[in-house]
């Protein structure tokens, strides 16, 4: 789907992939391996491919570098971009071997359901070198008149960061405010720290946006932008008095911890591994305890 002028996003919604630019471009978003191999499939039917001079990270969680290999034997010359905590990160043997195991699990979560015929061949990295490091005011020309802008993007992770298509008005936010399930449920996702969160969503909603990049789910264009900004910070100021209220009523940890995988764990991120997900209950409930 072309978004705008410079922007267009191919993915099956679960996992978005951006393309910025036309003759020369940067990929922005790596997905999954199992996402990556359907945007490589859609990529081999595109009449007109831009040279893929850049990937993107926005951050180094699985389900936003497990496509990378995929991606890297697309486009094997192509130089990888994420922030300096993204950088330290994906440089660790462990870090790589526990990602790319979750990764493995939601492949086989696609097959099981259809949505992949057979598991990506992309092998697992055992370490993932970054060849250029982005952060807050940094620019990346793609092409003249057309650059990323890249803005620090804490809460969801320490190595978030977001970009934004100069030209185009185009804010691409990954994760930054959470997996939007529909247009009307947004699952918070505030697994570094609350307070920065909803930082990072007001700072990003103050730049003029005829796009939102999110990374999963559709696209909010036109007004549905700033209104998904407002969505995306109430769904986390709710998520949060939610934690504490049933806190202060004496709910478990691993009570509180299933009744948030029910309410959240929905749509797209059912098709993740059920364990870790539930896992990242619990942090939503630390984050919680946290500042109270």
């Amino acid at each position: 789907m072309q978004l705008t002028g410079n922007v267009k996003v191919l993915g099956n919604g679960y996992f978005n992939f951006f393309i910025v630019g036309r003759k020369t471009a940067a990929l922005v978003e790596c997905g999954t391996r199992a996402g990556a191999a359907v945007f490589r499939d859609q990529w081999t039917q595109l009449e007109e491919k831009p040279e893929i001079k850049y990937i993107v990270a926005l951050h180094s969680h699985f389900d936003h570098i497990g496509g990378y290999p995929v991606l890297k034997q697309m486009f094997p010359e192509a130089k990888l971009v994420a922030s300096a905590p993204a950088k330290n990160i994906l440089a660790k043997e462990k870090a790589n071997k526990v990602s790319f195991a979750i990764d493995e699990g939601t492949s086989e979560l696609y097959v099981k359901h259809g949505l992949l015929h057979a598991m990506p061949d992309a092998p697992a990295p055992t370490t993932i070198p970054v060849d250029m490091v982005a952060g807050e005011g940094d620019q990346l020309e793609i092409e003249p008149g057309v650059a990323l802008r890249f803005f620090d993007a804490p809460g969801h992770t320490v190595c978030s960061i977001a970009a934004y298509v100069e030209p185009d008005q185009v804010m691409l936010i990954s994760d930054a405010g959470g997996y939007r399930v529909s247009k009307d449920f947004v699952t918070p996702v505030f697994f570094q720290e609350y307070d920065a969160y909803i930082k990072t969503l007001e700072k990003l909603m103050a730049y003029p946006t005829r796009a939102v990049g999110v990374a999963h789910g559709e696209i909010p264009v036109g007004d549905e932008a700033e209104q998904f900004y407002r969505q995306a910070i109430k769904a986390a100021q709710d998520g949060f008095a939610f934690i504490e209220k049933r806190l202060k009523e004496g709910a478990t940890e691993d009570e509180l911890a299933n009744e948030l995988f029910d309410k959240y764990i929905v749509g797209g991120m059912a098709l993740y591994p059920a364990e870790t997900m539930r896992q990242m209950m619990y942090v939503l409930i630390k984050n919680v305890k946290a500042k109270l």
